[in-house]
C-alpha cells in the first residue's frame, strides 16, 4: 500500500510513497485541499514553493540525491501539506531515506515521542533537518575524489579520464548547487510565516536548518571554484603539452628542410650542376650539413628553447 499512516494522541503523520489514483482520492475524501495542489502533486516535477492558505501549507521541497548507476546529483521530489494537527509526505519517487525516517519514528518510541509530541512544526523541522543532513555524505564523496583527482592532476597525470571525472565532478557540483539554492530561500521564509503550528518559537528551529543549508552552499561552492582551477590547470597541462609536441615537429621539419632543397636540386635532369659529376663532394655537403642542423640543436638544446 503506498499510504502509510502513523498517529499520536494530538498529530498524525501521512506518508504516501507513491503517486496514484488511491492516494489522490485519500486526499480528496480525508481533507479540503485546494485542486491546484492537488494537480501539482500528480506532476513529476516542480520549482520548490510554498503556498499558504488559512488553515495549511503546501511545499514541494526538492533534495540532493545520489544515482549509483549514472554517478550523478538527481533532485528528489517531496511535497508536503502541513496542517495544526497533521503532515502529509507525497513522494513521486520512492526515497530510501524518508521511509527510513518514516519506519524509525514508527518502530522507536523514544524517536517517534522526540519527533511527534510537540506539534507538526516541529514535526516538520525534525524531518527537513534529517533530510537535509543525509546529503552531507554525497559532499564528503565528492570532496574525496576532488582531492584525489587534484594530487593525479599535479602529478602530471593529465590522461583523458582525468578530463572526464573533473567534468562529470563539474555537473554533479553544479547539479548539488541548482538543488540547494531555492531551498535556502523556502527554509528562510518558513521561519516567518506565523500559524498555529508555526510559531515564533519553531521559527528558531528553521533558522538553524538555513544556517546548516549555507554550510552546504559554502562547502559546495568553495567545490565549485576547486574545479574551476583544477579545468584551468588540466587545460594548461594539455597545451604546454600540445605545444611541446609541435615545437618538436616544427624542428624536425626545418631540419630536414636543408636536405630536401639540396635532394631536389640534385634531382633535376639538369646539366653542368656543380660537382654533380664527383658524388663525393656531394655527400660532403649533406654530411657538413647535417654537421650544421646539429649544432643549431645542441645549441637551443643549451639554451632551453627545446
Amino acid at each position: 500500500m503506498s499510504i502509510k499512516i502513523l498517529k499520536t494522541e494530538t498529530l498524525t503523520w501521512v506518508n504516501i510513497d507513491q503517486v496514484d489514483e488511491q492516494a489522490v482520492a485519500y486526499l480528496k475524501e480525508s481533507y479540503t485541499f485546494h485542486p491546484l495542489d492537488l494537480e501539482d502533486v500528480r506532476g513529476e516535477s516542480h520549482t520548490p514553493k510554498i503556498d499558504t492558505y488559512k488553515n495549511y501549507l503546501f511545499m514541494i521541497l526538492q533534495f540532493p540525491q545520489w544515482r549509483g548507476e549514472t554517478h550523478s546529483v538527481v533532485a528528489h521530489e517531496l511535497d508536503i501539506f502541513i496542517g495544526e494537527n497533521y503532515i502529509i509526505t507525497i513522494q513521486n519517487t520512492k526515497s530510501r531515506d524518508l521511509k527510513n525516517f518514516f519506519y524509525r519514528c514508527m518502530k522507536n518510541r523514544n524517536i517517534k515521542r522526540d519527533w511527534m509530541s510537540s506539534t507538526s512544526g516541529y514535526l516538520l523541522y525534525k524531518l527537513l533537518e534529517a533530510l537535509f543532513k543525509s546529503t552531507q555524505p554525497i559532499l564528503n564523496s565528492i570532496g574525496k575524489e576532488l582531492s584525489q583527482l587534484e594530487q593525479n592532476i599535479f602529478d602530471g597525470d593529465e590522461d583523458e579520464q582525468n578530463v572526464k571525472e573533473l567534468a562529470l565532478h563539474r555537473r554533479n557540483v553544479l547539479n548539488f548547487r541548482r538543488i540547494i539554492d531555492p531551498q535556502r530561500y523556502l527554509v528562510a521564509s518558513l521561519s516567518h510565516i506565523r500559524k498555529p503550528f508555526l510559531s515564533e518559537e519553531t521559527s528558531l528551529y528553521f533558522d538553524d536548518i538555513n544556517d546548516y543549508l549555507s554550510k552546504l552552499w559554502t562547502i559546495v561552492d568553495t567545490y565549485k571554484d576547486t574545479i574551476n582551477g583544477l579545468h584551468v590547470t588540466t587545460e594548461s597541462l594539455l597545451s604546454q603539452k600540445t605545444n611541446k609536441v609541435i615545437r618538436t615537429l616544427t624542428v624536425i621539419s626545418v631540419g630536414l628542410l636543408p636536405f630536401t632543397l639540396l635532394a631536389s636540386v640534385y634531382g633535376m635532369n639538369i646539366s653542368n650542376l656543380p660537382y654533380a659529376q664527383h658524388p663525393l663532394w656531394v655527400w660532403g655537403m649533406f654530411l657538413i650539413l647535417a654537421l650544421v642542423v646539429t649544432a643549431s640543436i645542441v645549441v637551443m638544446k643549451i639554451k632551453k628553447w627545446l
